[in-house]
């Protein structure tokens, strides 16, 4: 696959396309190289009606193996609700701290749905992770 990402809008109706419709949740990840063209797309996960379940092992498992630089999460909600659930919440901060200590750049979170997409970066909502946030988690166990 060989499509240069130029626009969030871009990637966004691609996604729309391909997968608004699915009548249960489910997650993909876009694997990136430098120049933001995709490598692959590929679902990581697929759950039920209104839930599903990320686990960054899947994810980083074929970044690793594609070589990739970056990657964007893409979800949907079948419900159209393009709110990010707890659950979501927690999703995106896994990703944000395992992508910063594997050194892949996290570089977006989309959810979809038959109303249409949202980005979290686009919207500056992304977790902000850095190596000072990771060290303090670490630190934050000796010390008990």
């Amino acid at each position: 696959m060989t499509i240069k990402i130029t626009s969030v809008g871009q990637l966004g109706d691609l996604l729309l396309e391909r997968y608004a419709q699915s009548p249960q949740e489910s997650c993909w990840v876009i694997a990136l190289t430098t120049q933001m063209t995709i490598i692959d797309i590929y679902q990581v996960a697929l759950g039920t009606l209104d839930s599903v379940n990320i686990h960054p092992r899947d994810v980083f498992r074929h970044l690793v193996a594609k070589n990739a630089y970056g990657f964007i999460l893409c979800h949907n909600h079948p419900s159209g609700n393009l709110t990010a659930s707890k659950a979501d919440c927690l999703a995106m901060s896994q990703m944000a701290m395992c992508g910063q200590l594997m050194q892949f750049h996290f570089l977006d979170f989309m959810i979809i749905s038959p109303q249409g997409y949202r980005s979290y970066r686009s919207e500056n909502l992304l977790p902000k992770v850095d190596l000072e946030t990771l060290i303090d988690l670490w630190t934050k166990f000796d010390n008990m």
